[in-house]
Formats: structure tokens, C-alpha cells, sequence
């Protein structure tokens, strides 16, 4: 398999130039490469669809690929600023940060940001945690290997989401009385869990948290988030995602 190294700015470009490009706040317009896929395609399209910015969903159908990736990976968040600037975001994690950051989803003051973002990393690893130890784990490792997440790994984190939750007021937001990025991922774990193997039983424990299940409410019903959910792009991708994730193990 070749991989093409690229750059994540054209040569003629600082490190200074980019960083006042991006201190404009004039709107810049972006492009998402991802498969048609949930995982780690989805919150960033999710987070795209809340900031109400001009945004093209690129579709990558095979690998390689014609457009290049750095780390040879996808997604890749390609962004033009007003000022024509143009660069690229590799990594899910470091994508989601800077869009929630930009879309006003880390909070009002630093320790709202901190506590977001360790929450949004704990559910970003849970579901992390299931794909590769359960999804493309060997065949005849995935039961024993679903049992050990559903019955150690989720329990976990339901439990120390849930107190954390409850202290906030159990209003269905990790921080304050607002949509986080923490909010967006754990509601998107739960979408994910449903198309995975005994995704059925993992719903269904994650139910018995009334806090946890009111983030998924809560997310659900923002209302761009909502007609995100209702555009023929996004109802793709959830019939990918099913088709994918129903053939566990390798």
C-alpha cells in the first residue's frame, strides 16, 4: 500500500501567517474527508453541523486515496479562511478540539474546558475501546472480549459519568446548562453502540443512567444538530455504519 506524505500548508505559508489567518473572524469554510462511516467521522461532522458554517462532506470511497492525507489517515478537515488561507487538520481528537473551541463548546472559562475535554476523551476511549478490542478483534476473541467490555468497561464508565452527572444537577449537560463537546461525544458513542455486536444489551445498560440518557435527549433535539440528523448525508452514513459494524471480528 503507498501513502503520500503531505504538508498541512502550502510552502509559501508561515507558521505566523497561518495563526492570523486564524485569529480572523470573518467565517472560514471547511471540508470533512472521512469514510461514510459513524466513529470517529461523526462528532466532527456533528460539531460542523452546530456552528452553522459553509461545509462540504467529502466522501472517501477507497484507499489510497486521490486527495492526500497526512499520517496517511482520515478524517482530514481541510480549511479555507477568508483571507484564502488554506490548511489541514489531521486526527480526530485534535479536529474536534479545535472545532468545539471555534464553535464555542469548551465552556466559559478554563476549568469548564478541562473538565469537557477530560470527559469528551473518556467517552471518545470507550468507544475507542470497543472498536478495537471487540469490532476488529480476531473472531473467536469477541465474545469473551464483548463480555469484558460489557461486563468492566462500560459498568466503569457509567458509573463515573453518572455521579459526575448528578453533580452538575443531572440536567443533561457535563458542564453548566449548555451543549460541550463532551455532550456531542458520549451522545455519539450511544448512536454507535447501536449497530455493534449485543449493542442491543450495552443500550440498555447505558439506559438505566437516566443522566447519561439525558445528554443523548439532549443533543438530539438541538435543533441544528436535528436537521443534521434528517439530511439524506447523514442518514448514509448510519447505513454504512450498520452494514460495517455488523461484521465483527477478522
Amino acid at each position: 500500500m503507498q501513502y503520500t506524505i503531505t504538508r498541512l500548508s502550502s510552502e509559501d505559508k508561515t507558521s505566523s501567517d497561518i495563526a492570523k489567518a486564524l485569529s480572523d473572524n470573518r467565517p472560514a469554510t471547511y471540508k470533512l474527508e472521512h469514510y461514510s462511516l459513524s466513529g470517529v467521522g461523526a462528532v466532527p461532522r456533528d460539531l460542523l453541523a452546530f456552528g452553522g458554517v459553509e461545509w462540504e462532506d467529502v466522501i472517501v470511497t477507497s484507499w489510497p486515496h486521490s486527495v492526500e492525507a497526512p499520517f496517511g489517515v482520515f478524517p482530514v478537515l481541510h480549511i479555507r479562511t477568508a483571507d484564502g488561507t488554506e490548511f489541514k487538520i489531521a486526527e480526530s481528537f485534535v479536529i474536534e478540539h479545535f472545532l468545539a473551541k471555534k464553535f464555542g463548546l469548551l465552556g466559559d472559562n478554563e476549568w469548564e474546558e478541562l473538565q469537557i475535554k477530560m470527559f469528551h476523551s473518556s467517552s471518545l476511549y470507550l468507544r475507542e475501546r470497543s472498536l478495537t478490542g471487540v469490532t476488529w478483534n480476531y473472531k473467536d476473541k469477541v465474545e469473551e472480549a464483548t463480555e469484558r467490555f460489557i461486563t468492566k468497561t462500560l459498568p466503569l464508565w457509567i458509573d463515573t459519568h453518572t455521579k459526575h452527572l448528578k453533580d452538575n444537577g443531572s440536567n443533561g449537560h457535563y458542564v453548566g446548562n449548555k451543549l460541550s463537546l463532551a455532550d456531542i461525544q458520549t451522545a455519539n458513542d450511544i448512536d454507535h453502540f447501536q449497530f455493534v455486536y449485543r449493542g442491543d444489551e450495552i443500550i440498555e445498560k447505558i439506559k438505566k443512567s437516566d443522566e447519561i440518557w439525558r445528554v443523548k435527549e439532549r443533543v438530539d433535539t438541538d435543533p441544528r444538530l436535528r436537521e443534521w440528523r434528517q439530511s439524506e448525508g447523514y442518514k448514509n452514513h448510519i447505513a454504512a455504519s450498520k452494514s460495517i459494524y455488523a461484521n465483527t471480528g477478522i
